[in-house]
């Protein structure tokens, strides 16, 4: 029993030496970009987030003196974790598409009457002047063809 004491007490000394003694120094600076990329409807996020890390070990130059000198040996590291990679569709401007895409087909179709209506309405016109032009045509036939008294009827060919 008294050996299992004094060895768990052993043991326990040496632990807390080693682990107070720590002679390491470690700096780490992380910074989070996130880019947002739109192209359409498409939406693109990426988050990328840069740690730099620096760490060193600091030398001591003696065991047994107060106040020593130190001097600290330091390495850099740089690395990158990606945190997020994703696409996604943007719902909203889909739908504003689809409305301006059927906003215009509206436009065209409306568009596309009136010209109608316009070339319609110009066809009628055009069939009134004939007609006009044609009466005008018989009724100047009729005034040439017209005689005075006296004068000889014309007499038509192939009769």
């Amino acid at each position: 029993m008294k050996k299992s004491i004094s060895l768990l007490g052993l043991f326990l000394f040496g632990f807390g030496a080693i682990s107070a003694q720590e002679n390491k120094t470690i700096k780490e600076e992380s910074v989070v970009k996130r880019v947002v990329t739109k192209e359409g409807s498409t939406v693109a996020v990426k988050e990328v987030k840069e740690i730099q890390t620096e760490k060193g070990t600091v030398v001591i130059a003696g065991d047994e003196e107060e106040n020593q000198e130190f001097s600290e040996q330091t390495r850099k590291e740089d690395s990158e974790q990606v945190l997020l990679d994703e696409e996604m569709m943007n719902s909203q401007n889909e739908a504003e598409k689809a409305a301006i895409e059927k906003r215009k087909a509206e436009e065209l179709q409306r568009s596309k009457e009136a010209a109608m209506a316009k070339a319609e309405a110009e066809r009628k016109k055009l069939a009134e002047l004939e007609a006009a032009r044609l009466k005008a045509l018989e009724e100047n036939k009729k005034q040439l063809e017209k005689r005075g008294k006296g004068i000889v009827k014309l007499k038509k060919k192939g009769n």
